[in-house]
């Protein structure tokens, strides 16, 4: 008997992109993973103008904020858009409680509490942020133009394994770090009008709330992640009779 090939049968076909779909996506992600790497470049410019000293922590948030302030609610409306009209195979509740955690630890978190600025809990969720980041778009790149790199469906699939850990560990660490100022009422409200900042001495319950749902939930998504790593690096099954 000859050889033969066992096809997957995927779940669900996508139809094809079209001209403009395609250009819209290149750029969206292109431009996603310069915004990123621009985030990582200030990071590390911070670091070479403060090494060797202990605090060099201090400044990543003033060195980083405003491209993140930025760009990341921006991410969020048109992530969601794009998995809500179907050009990208996100589901919409996934992408939009991923991104909506990140513009919340932005400027619900960090930018609302001042105090916490100058901890190092901001540098273990915003590098983490940024190293995925720089390959998952340019990867969305490549899948866009059916171009194969194997380089970067590796590192989207496997760098995960410590970025997604340590990431989410700065998220709850600036978080628990948070609730002290809030509860004491040091929060930057500039900007927010006087009839609304009386829901902010509710604030600390919010927060608190969040970060009890954070530590249970994220488990359940990082194994998720594995089996996904499992199907996208996995080799085709072949058979021969």
């Amino acid at each position: 008997m000859g050889k033969k090939t066992t096809k997957q049968v995927p779940g669900k076909a996508r139809p094809p992109l079209g001209p403009i779909v395609r250009s819209w996506l290149v750029f969206y992600n292109a431009a996603s993973a310069v915004g990123w790497a621009y985030v990582l470049f200030l990071f590390f410019r911070h670091l070479l103008h403060t090494l060797p000293s202990h605090t060099w922590y201090e400044g990543v948030y003033g060195a980083v904020k405003d491209p993140l302030k930025a760009f990341l609610p921006l991410s969020l409306i048109l992530e969601v858009l794009h998995a809500a009209t179907g050009l990208v195979p996100s589901g919409v509740v996934p992408t939009a409680l991923q991104m909506s955690a990140r513009v919340f630890m932005v400027w619900g978190v960090a930018h609302l509490v001042p105090k916490i600025q100058t901890t190092v809990y901001i540098s273990l969720f915003v590098v983490p942020w940024c190293v995925a980041e720089v390959t998952r778009y340019p990867y969305y790149v490549t899948a866009v133009l059916g171009i194969k790199s194997e380089v970067l469906l590796w590192c989207r699939y496997t760098l995960f394994i410590v970025l997604y850990p340590l990431g989410m560990f700065g998220e709850a660490l600036t978080m628990y770090a948070a609730l002290g100022p809030i509860k004491e009422g040091a929060l930057h409200l500039a900007g927010i009008p006087s009839n609304l900042q009386g829901a902010f001495q509710y604030y600390y319950y919010f927060v608190l709330v969040l970060l009890l749902a954070w530590m249970p939930c994220w488990w359940p998504i990082y194994m998720h992640m594995f089996r996904q790593r499992k199907k996208a690096l996995g080799k085709p099954s072949t058979k021969e009779e």
